[in-house]
C-alpha cells in the first residue's frame, strides 16, 4: 500500500518522460540546426557554434538564479516521490449504503472492521483478529490478520474465518468483497519462541484459496 497511488504515479512519470523528451529534442535541435532561420521557433535556438561558458556570459543574469530554482525544484519533487512511496495504510472514508441510488445511510469503517473482528474471534481456534475495511460499498477490500492455536484444526479454522470475512459484508451491505487478503499467524506452545506466518488471499468471495509462507 503506498500513499501515493498507482494513477498519480503513472502521470508524474508521463510529465518527467515528457519534459526529458521535450530537452533531448531541443538539444537534437541545436546540435544539427534542424530549425532554419526566420522559423517561428528560431528564437529558442542558439547557435551551433556557441559553446556552454559562452551562453553563460551572455545571460548570466537570469541563468544561474534560473538553473537553480530548477535544481531545487526538481529535488523537492524527487524527495517527494520518493517520500510517497512509504507503504502507509489507506485512510478511511465514510461508506455510503445505496438502494437504487438513493442514498439511505452512512457506515464508519471502524464499525464494520470491529463487527467482522468479533465474528472472526468466534470461530473455534482463532484466539484473536484484526481486519481492516477500505473502499466503498460496491469495491469493498478486505484486510485481515488472525491468530490461530497450533492444536486447534487450522485448516478448518482458517476457511471458516476466510468464509465469514467474505459472506458477512455481503449480508450486511448486499455486495460481496471485492477481495479478502487474510495473514493467519499459527501460534505454538509458550515454551516454543515459534511462530509460523501465512498468507491467505482470495479474489472475491468466490474466488481460489492461495496460501503462501509470509
Amino acid at each position: 500500500m503506498r500513499s501515493l497511488s498507482g494513477t498519480r504515479n503513472r502521470i508524474v512519470l508521463t510529465v518527467a518522460a515528457l519534459v526529458t523528451l521535450t530537452a533531448a529534442a531541443w538539444l537534437i535541435a541545436v546540435s544539427f540546426a534542424l530549425v532554419p532561420a526566420g522559423s517561428s521557433l528560431s528564437g529558442l535556438m542558439v547557435p551551433a557554434d556557441s559553446t556552454v561558458d559562452a551562453l553563460v556570459q551572455e545571460n548570466r543574469g537570469w541563468a544561474l538564479p534560473a538553473a537553480t530554482t530548477a535544481s531545487v525544484l526538481a529535488l523537492l519533487v524527487g524527495l517527494g516521490l520518493l517520500l510517497a512511496q512509504i507503504p502507509t495504510a489507506p485512510e478511511h472514508t465514510t461508506m455510503r449504503l445505496h438502494d437504487d441510488g438513493t442514498p439511505l445511510a452512512s457506515l464508519e469503517p471502524q464499525v464494520l472492521e470491529r463487527a467482522l473482528a468479533e465474528r472472526v474471534e468466534g470461530v473455534p481456534g482463532v484466539d484473536e483478529a484484526s481486519v481492516r475495511a477500505s473502499g466503498s460499498t460496491t469495491s469493498l477490500r478486505i484486510l485481515a490478520e488472525v491468530s490461530v492455536s497450533e492444536d486447534a484444526q487450522v485448516e478448518w479454522a482458517v476457511a471458516e474465518a476466510r468464509r465469514v470475512l467474505a459472506t458477512d459484508p455481503e449480508t450486511a451491505l448486499g455486495t460481496s468483497p471485492l477481495s479478502v487478503d487474510l495473514l493467519v499467524r499459527v501460534r505454538t506452545p509458550r515454551s516454543s519462541s515459534r511462530t509460523d506466518r501465512v498468507a491467505v488471499r482470495h479474489g472475491g468471495a468466490g474466488g481460489d484459496l492461495v496460501s503462501e509462507p509470509a
